[in-house]
C-alpha cells in the first residue's frame, strides 16, 4: 500500500508557493499593465477633454463675433444718419397711415424710402439665423418687435422680455448729437451653436453658457440636462455677478474666455463624466484583462498539477524504497523532462545500490571463506615446514645434498609466501628472489643463469614484500626461452648520490614497440588503481604509493635482445 503524501497544493509544499508566488506575479503585472493603459488612457481623455472646452469656447467666441458684426451691420442700416433718426422717431410716434405718408413724403423730398417695417424684413432675407428684432425708444413708451412669423413686425405697450433667448443689445445713438436714444436687440438663432457643441465632442457632461456685459444670460447648454452646475452658477451671477470659477474648476475640466465687447464665455465638462467614459472605452480592456488572469491562473493550475503529479510519484517511491523495498523502480513513462532525467538518475543509483550491496554480500562470504582459511593455514604450514624439514634432513642422510638444497629453497619461498608481513628489505627481498630462480635452475639445468648484487647500504632498506619477485617472474614466464642454453637474469641495486637504483636486466624474447608503448602509458598514469594480477602495472603502482612521487619505473629494451627494468627513488630507509 502506498503511503499518502501531502497534497501539492497544501500550504506547506513548495508547489504551492511557487504556485502563489507565480500567480501573484502574473496576476501584479497584468494588473500594474491595466492599470498604466488605463491612467493613460485616463489623461489622453483629460487632455482631449481641455482641447474640446477650449475648442468650444473658441467656436462660441467667434459665433459671438460673427452675430454681432451682423448686429451693428443692421443697426447701421437704421440709424447711420440723421435721416434715419427722424424716420425711426416718426414710426414709433405716429399711427402706421401717418407714418406711410410721412415715408412716401420723404421719398418725394429726398428719394429715399424709408419705411421701416420693409428694413427689418430686408435683415430676414440678408440673416438667416436672427429670430426677431425689438427697438427701444427712450422718449416713446412701448417698444417696436419683429419676428420669424411677423417679419413687418409692430409696436407693442409695455417692455420687451428678454429671458433665455440669445439677444444681443446695442445702443441707438445720434450720429450728430451723439445721444443715446433708445436700444437696438437682435435674437440670433441658438441652433448653429448648440449643433456645433453637439457634434464637437464625444463626451459626456460638456456644457457651455454665454453672460452679456450686463449679466444677462444669453445661452444655456447642458447635455442630459444636467442642472447642477446651471443652478450653481444662476445663484452665483445673480448673487455676486460673477461666475464661481473655482467651485466649478473642482468637478469640472474649466475654460473660460472674457471676449472684447464684454461677453462672458463658460465650457465646462464633468471630470466623473470623463472617467465614466474612460471606464466605458476601457471595458473591453478590463474584460480581457479579467479573461487573460483566469485563462493563466487556470494554466499555471494545471501546470504545476501535472508537475506536483510527476512529483508525487518520485516521492512515493522513494517512501518505499526507506521502507526497506529496494526493488522499487520509478516508472519513467510517467514522468517529463527533467523528472525523467532525475528519476533516471534514482533508478540508476538504486541499480547501483543494489549491485553494491550484492557484492557487499559476496565480498563477506568470502571474507568469512578467508577468515576460514587462515584458521586453517594456522596448522597447515607448520605441518608442511616441519614434512619439508624431515625430507631436507634425510636427503642429507643419504648424501643427497642438492636434493637436500632444493627441499630447503622451496621450504623458504613458502615461508615467505605464508609470512604476513606487508614489507621486508630489500636484502630478504632479493635472497628470496635468488631462491625462486635457484629452483628454476635446477629444473632446467645448465639453461639459465643469474647474477644478484646489493650495495652494502641498501641491504637494510624497506620497501613492499614481492616488489621484485614478479618482475623475475615475468621473465620466466613471457621472456626465457628454455630451447636455449645461454637464458640469463642479473639483479644490481645501487644507491647513487642518495638515488636508489635497482636495475633488472635479461636477455630473453624482448618487447614489441607497440607493447612497450601501451606499457609505458600506463605506467605514466598518476592514478592507482586496483587489479587481479601481480605484474608490472601492479609493482609499479604499490612501489609509487610507498615511495612517493621520486618513484620512477621505465623498460627498455638492451643490447642483449632482451628488456632493461629501472626502480629508482630517493633513499627514504632512515625516514621509514
Amino acid at each position: 500500500m502506498r503511503k499518502k503524501l501531502p497534497s501539492s497544493f497544501s500550504k506547506k509544499t513548495l508547489l504551492n508557493r511557487l504556485l502563489k508566488n507565480y500567480a501573484l506575479i502574473l496576476v501584479s503585472l497584468i494588473l500594474i499593465g491595466m492599470f498604466s493603459i488605463g491612467m493613460n488612457t485616463y489623461w489622453q481623455s483629460m487632455g482631449r477633454g481641455r482641447m474640446t472646452a477650449q475648442e468650444a469656447v473658441d467656436m462660441i467666441g467667434r459665433s459671438i463675433s460673427d452675430k454681432n458684426l451682423q448686429g451693428k451691420t443692421m443697426l447701421n442700416g437704421l440709424t447711420d444718419n440723421q435721416e434715419k433718426i427722424n424716420n425711426l422717431n416718426r414710426y414709433m410716434d405716429s399711427s402706421i397711415p401717418d407714418y406711410l405718408n410721412y415715408s412716401y413724403d420723404q421719398q418725394l423730398e429726398t428719394g429715399n424710402y424709408l419705411f421701416l417695417p420693409s428694413q427689418v424684413k430686408n435683415f430676414y432675407t440678408m440673416y438667416d439665423n436672427i429670430e426677431s428684432v425689438i427697438i427701444v425708444l427712450n422718449n416713446y413708451d412701448g417698444y417696436y418687435l419683429s419676428t420669424v412669423k411677423d417679419k413687418g413686425g409692430g409696436k407693442n405697450n409695455g417692455t420687451p422680455h428678454l429671458n433665455n433667448k440669445f439677444y444681443l443689445a446695442y445702443p441707438i445713438i445720434n450720429p450728430v448729437t451723439l445721444e443715446v436714444l433708445g436700444s437696438f436687440y437682435v435674437e440670433f438663432s441658438q441652433k448653429d451653436i448648440i449643433d456645433s457643441l453637439t457634434h464637437l465632442t464625444t463626451f459626456d457632461g460638456l456644457s457651455a453658457y454665454v453672460f452679456s456685459n450686463t449679466g444677462y444670460q444669453l445661452l444655456t447648454y447642458t447635455e442630459k440636462n444636467d442642472s447642477s452646475d446651471r443652478q450653481l452658477i444662476q445663484q452665483n451671477m445673480k448673487e455676486t455677478s460673477m461666475l464661481p470659477i473655482q467651485k466649478l474648476a473642482e468637478k469640472n475640466l474649466l475654460e473660460h474666455l472674457k471676449t472684447t465687447s464684454g461677453f462672458d464665455i463658460l465650457v465646462t465638462i464633468s471630470k466623473s463624466k470623463i472617467i465614466t467614459t474612460v471606464f466605458f472605452d476601457l471595458r473591453i480592456l478590463m474584460l480581457g484583462g479579467l479573461v487573460l488572469i483566469l485563462v493563466l491562473l487556470y494554466l499555471l493550475y494545471r501546470t504545476f498539477t501535472k508537475y506536483s503529479h510527476q512529483v508525487d510519484i518520485i516521492m512515493e517511491s522513494m517512501a518505499l524504497v526507506t521502507k526497506g523495498e529496494l526493488n522499487t523502480r520509478i516508472d519513467e513513462e510517467t514522468t517529463q523532462f527533467e523528472l525523467r532525467e532525475l528519476s533516471n538518475g534514482i533508478n540508476t543509483m538504486l541499480d547501483n545500490i543494489e549491485r553494491y550491496i550484492a557484492d557487499i554480500y559476496k565480498l563477506e562470504i568470502k571474507q568469512q571463506d578467508a577468515h576460514m582459511r587462515a584458521l586453517q593455514s594456522q596448522i597447515s604450514p607448520h605441518f608442511l615446514y616441519n614434512t619439508l624439514e624431515y625430507i631436507r634432513m634425510y636427503a642429507l642422510s643419504e648424501g643427497s645434498e642438492e636434493l637436500a638444497d632444493v627441499v630447503y629453497a622451496f621450504s623458504t619461498l613458502l615461508r615467505n609466501n605464508t609470512d604476513q608481513a606487508k614489507t621486508t628489505t630489500l636484502e630478504k627481498e632479493l635472497s628470496f628472489c635468488e631462491k625462486y630462480v635457484y629452483l628454476y635452475q635446477m629444473r632446467y639445468p645448465d639453461r639459465v643463469a643469474y647474477h644478484f648484487e646489493i650495495d652494502e647500504g641498501l641491504k637494510e632498506l624497506i620497501l613492499p614484500k614481492f616488489s621484485i619477485q614478479p618482475l623475475i617472474e615475468n621473465y620466466f614466464v613471457h621472456g626465457i626461452d628454455f630451447s636455449r642454453n645461454d637464458n640469463a637474469i642479473s639483479v644490481k641495486a645501487q644507491l647513487i648520490d642518495g638515488q636508489v637504483n635497482i636495475l633488472i636486466r635479461d636477455n630473453g624474447k624482448g618487447i614489441s614497440e607497440q607493447k612497450l608503448m601501451l606499457i609505458r602509458r600506463k605506467l605514466e598514469s598518476q592514478q592507482i588503481e586496483l587489479h587481479d594480477s601481480i605484474g608490472l602495472q601492479n609493482v609499479n603502482e604499490r612501489l609509487r604509493a610507498y615511495f612517493g612521487p621520486t618513484f620512477l619505473m621505465t623498460i627498455t629494451p638492451n643490447e642483449i635482445k632482451g628488456i632493461t627494468i629501472l626502480l629508482s627513488f630517493n633513499d627514504c630507509s632512515s625516514s621509514s
